[in-house]
């Protein structure tokens, strides 16, 4: 991955991040820049790519805001999470059960 790409994931990552603490107002570009340590033109510009891909909504205030996608994608985590927990569980109690 070139130096360029690497930046742009982390910027935008780091926008769903600061995005994500400000449910429903959302932010405006310049608050934006400071959360994620970037310039507003770069905020602008991976926005845009971040609305594009159903990541993050323009509020009419003008404000980005974090959109229902990524809290979709937390819960299927969060599922995929709680599955492999009581997979582990049932492989740990069929290795320590004594009573086969």
């Amino acid at each position: 991955m070139t130096d360029t790409a690497y930046a742009s994931v982390h910027g935008a990552l780091a926008l769903v991040e600061a995005l994500a603490g400000a449910v429903p107002l959302g932010l405006p570009n310049k608050a934006l820049a400071e959360a994620a340590r970037i310039s507003p033109a770069q905020v602008t510009r991976l926005a845009a790519a971040l609305i594009a891909a159903g990541w993050v909504k323009k509020l009419d205030s003008g404000h980005y805001c974090i959109n229902a996608h990524v809290g979709r994608l937390a819960f299927k985590v969060q599922a995929a999470f709680d599955a492999a927990g009581r997979q582990l569980a049932d492989q740990r109690h069929n290795y320590t059960n004594t009573n086969h």
